[in-house]
């Protein structure tokens, strides 16, 4: 009888287990693809939908003065009636705020006796600078996406004896991409943050350590160009969309959408506004013990230390240490440092600083310093140095965004 040769049950055995070793490399692979795809399409289509952005603030808010301001008929003491040439861009409520830029003790404050701002041309985040009209502008914001601008007080009236300027929404159903018109579903949610322009006017600080202040008078504050930081985010994919209903209708509250089942476009902790928190209802319940807030652009402190090279000496400066910032711990928008070095160690973030120059992470590396292991970006373009009177802050969004924008204006 001939013999044949077969696998013995120990070779089966050593098989299966090589072959399934291989499969779950291969399925571990799956997510990391779908998610590289995903970051590819965005990088494609979100540079348009950012283009988007870019254009309409440019054309709505800058540009146009078809914008009837009959919301100043509620004004006290109302001194002039409005006509057709009293109309303006929504860009001259932000031009002729007195508040924007300015630090804490610039005498920005209604009835203050003093002639000029302080400003130290750093962005504002929180929309919380003083006010008479729209004092919960950051509260709004929060709790419905909806941005509120205007309701401060102008350095001179751009109305007949009028100083306190009126107020503008751009609702979060406006900054939803694509928009409604177009009939797609929404893909992507712009915001955005301002800061004025050093433009040479003004008197250095007699500050020593502060000689990148300067004192302006409140007079000359709309001669100084108004820069914008647009961030471009994509949508939250885990929002889930009750049958029969849409996702823009999910987002906006629209066609009969229950308050338990609208959803933020993106979320993240009340208590913690740089960890973010998916599925998250519009409405504070139902995303466990953190209730959700809408996400906005985080603002963090640089010392000389966050700025470092990698090869000592040369001229570069060409990453970033995130445990090193500054986070200021303010109740309108509290974050935790450990939340906000998560957010900023991703390849593809970007961050905006208070020179307005937008700079990617490209790498992410371990080094031990001071006895600490810790991870260090690698970013793009580099830093010109570690000055902190020359870099001092950086704007970011805990999801990465698609891109960001800058635009100035005069």
């Amino acid at each position: 009888m001939t013999m044949r040769k077969a696998f013995t049950l120990l070779e089966v055995l050593i098989s299966i287990v090589v072959l399934a070793i291989g499969l779950v490399g291969a399925v571990a692979i799956f997510p990391a693809v779908i998610d590289l795809q995903r970051r590819a399409q965005d990088a494609v289509v979100g540079t348009s939908a950012a283009s988007s952005a870019e254009a309409e603030i440019v054309g709505t808010l800058v540009n146009s003065t078809s914008l009837d301001w009959t919301d100043w008929t509620s004004l006290p003491t109302r001194a002039s009636i409005i006509t057709r040439e009293d109309m303006f861009p929504v860009f001259d409520l932000l031009r002729s705020d007195r508040a924007i830029s300015t630090t804490a003790s610039g005498g920005n404050t209604l009835g203050n006796p003093r002639r000029h701002a302080r400003l130290d041309f750093g962005w504002e985040t929180d929309w919380t600078w003083p006010r008479s009209n729209n004092k919960d502008a950051l509260t709004v914001l929060r709790s419905t996406g909806d941005l509120i601008i205007g309701g401060g007080i102008a350095g001179r009236p751009i109305i007949t004896t009028r100083n306190v300027l009126p107020e503008y929404t751009i609702p979060l159903s406006a900054r939803l991409m694509p928009d409604a018109a177009s009939g797609a579903p929404p893909r992507y949610v712009y915001d955005f943050i301002v800061r004025r322009v050093d433009a040479g006017i003004g008197i250095p600080s007699s500050n020593p350590s502060k000689p990148f202040e300067k004192n302006v008078p409140w007079s000359r504050m709309d001669e100084l160009p108004l820069q914008f930081a647009v961030f471009v985010r994509r949508i939250d994919r885990s929002i889930r969309v009750p049958a029969g209903k849409s996702l823009r209708d999910v987002l906006t509250g629209g066609n009969g959408i229950a308050p338990k089942d609208r959803r933020f476009p993106l979320a993240v902790a009340a208590n913690d506004m740089a960890r973010p928190i998916g599925n998250a209802r519009s409405d504070g319940q139902g995303s466990g013990s953190a209730t959700p807030v809408y996400s906005t652009p985080l603002a963090a402190g640089l010392r000389p230390e966050s700025i470092r090279q990698s090869v000592s000496g040369s001229s570069v400066w060409d990453e970033l240490d995130p445990s090193t910032l500054r986070i200021d711990p303010t109740r309108d928008a509290p974050a935790s440092n450990e939340s906000v070095v998560d957010a900023l160690t991703q390849v593809g973030q970007m961050f905006i600083d208070n020179t307005g120059v937008v700079r990617r992470v490209t790498k992410i590396k371990k080094r031990r310093i001071n006895g600490t292991l810790r991870e260090i970006l690698t970013i793009e373009p580099p830093f010109s140095s570690s000055s902190n009177l020359e870099y001092r802050q950086i704007v970011f969004t805990p999801q990465v965004p698609v891109d960001i924008r800058v635009i100035t204006a005069r």
